[in-house]
């Protein structure tokens, strides 16, 4: 190694990515909660959830907050229940396993035991991308040793200076790949590629429904609510990307190594570090490889430095895709199938992704590639795009059969639509025309009776 920065590159990120065997595959699954009464969430509510993840499925509370409140509990399976940023997002990070269906197994039935909680409480746990009771939440961040910290970042070193995390109102479903070192740069090129496909797809996050007033609108940045009319099919994009947070931008580049990929991490920039206690302290942003020229800094500042861009290399020895919105509930593992089946059969994929550059003479970055599926721009001629789409949800759906696990069926949604090109956040525009409520909507798309592992 040429110097320290790229020695912690490799030790925490790249050589996690070694003696890979098979393909497992992991997901965090974030999603809004609502206090139906259009208040901020309750606390007895977000403490009755823990009670009974305790109770009924032996979670631990492993993190608390300040106060005392458990924000965190993990249990045998290594499935990670925690509140994302404040009490309005619940995530569960699901252990990794071979199949999907594994995963997806031990996911329901924590959800449906919410589901009913929820009922006596007044409360939604919600299938969106966006929280839509975004306007009646506290949007204060957790009294926890990270989240303090990056508050204190917000207000000292960017326009947010309140410290609120606005981005705390968006919702994703984190989908993370096992893949062999060898294949880490092919795999990234190709799912950044992909970006635009994940937004046709999956975009399911509509500007804020019911951010209206001028005093909710008061305390937002200028530059959200200079987008809040902003016609997209996914807000929570703009919500990450107003969020002034470092590493959060696509990396529009193909990587040619592993020696590129460690390069662009370093390049990546660390903002929050050790206080030398049990907490953290923000600094102004600095190159990772800069910062770790001084040899007196501690390595245990590593543990704070994570990439936060669309598509990431995660310390887990995972590709970890970032952008893909929170399904409804119903439809949460459509994405995570979609990826592991991309995966599988990564060969047919970068083939078809290849043509289609080439045929349809694309010249834009994957990030405006992107931007233009989420604004429903145009790419290519439509004939192209559902050729395309189509082919691509297939090859999704071979390499799933390949794998031999009947993951397939949760690609049937999309392999029997009528409209391919329509995502949820489509759906929704569609609903509203036919004559829906907003509200009816948010409780079709939390809805999880119909719903079959």
């Amino acid at each position: 190694m040429n110097n320290r920065a790229e020695e912690l590159i490799y030790d925490h990120f790249i050589d996690k990515f070694l003696g890979k065997t098979e393909q497992c595959v992991g997901v965090e699954i974030e999603l809004p909660v609502l206090n139906l009464a259009r208040q901020p969430v309750e606390p007895e509510f977000s403490q009755a959830m823990v009670d009974l993840l305790v109770h009924r499925f032996q979670f631990r509370p492993t993190g608390f907050t300040l106060e005392g409140f458990p924000s965190e509990a993990v249990n045998d399976k290594g499935d990670v229940f925690s509140f994302e940023t404040s009490f309005n997002t619940i995530e569960f990070s699901m252990g990794k396993e071979r199949s999907v269906i594994e995963i997806a197994d031990r996911f329901y039935p924590y959800l449906r035991a919410l589901k009913e909680l929820e009922k006596s409480h007044h409360h939604l746990i919600c299938g969106m991308g966006t929280n839509p009771y975004a306007e009646y939440a506290d949007s204060k961040p957790l009294h926890t040793p990270a989240l303090t910290a990056k508050s204190q970042f917000l207000k000292k070193f960017t326009t947010h200076h309140d410290g609120e995390i606005f981005h705390a109102f968006s919702a994703a479903t984190q989908t993370h790949l096992d893949v062999r070192l060898p294949d880490l740069p092919n795999r990234l090129n190709l799912l950044g590629k992909l970006a635009f496909a994940d937004g046709i797809l999956f975009a399911n996050s509509l500007p804020f429904p019911y951010g209206q007033t001028g005093a909710w609108k008061a305390k937002l940045p200028l530059s959200l609510v200079q987008e809040m009319g902003d016609h997209t099919l996914c807000f929570r994009d703009t919500l990450w990307r107003l969020c002034e947070a470092p590493n959060t931008a696509a990396y529009d580049q193909d990587y040619r190594s592993i020696e590129d990929v460690a390069g662009h991490l370093m390049d990546l920039k660390i903002f929050l570090v050790s206080d030398g206690n049990d907490g953290f302290r923000p600094i102004r942003p600095v190159k990772f490889s800069d910062y770790f020229q001084d040899q007196d800094k501690p390595e245990q500042d590593v543990l704070c430095f994570r990439s936060l861009e669309p598509i990431a290399v995660s310390k887990h020895g995972t590709i970890e895709i970032r952008h893909t919105c929170t399904q409804p509930l119903s439809e949460i593992f459509i994405p995570t199938a979609f990826y592991t089946g991309i995966s599988e059969n990564y060969g047919e994929a970068a083939e078809l992704v290849q043509e289609f550059w080439r045929e349809n003479k694309i010249a834009m970055t994957n990030s405006e590639l992107r931007c233009q599926a989420v604004h429903q721009g145009r790419i290519a001629p439509p004939e192209n795009m559902h050729y395309f789409m189509k082919n691509l949800v297939t090859i999704s759906w071979e390499g799933l059969k390949k794998r031999n696990f009947g993951e397939e069926k949760y690609l049937a949604h999309l392999i029997q639509a009528d409209d391919l090109m329509e995502c949820p956040a489509k759906r929704q525009l569609r609903l509203l025309q036919e004559g829906l409520t907003y509200q009816e909507i948010i409780l079709a798309y939390s809805a999880v009776d119909t719903c079959k592992n």
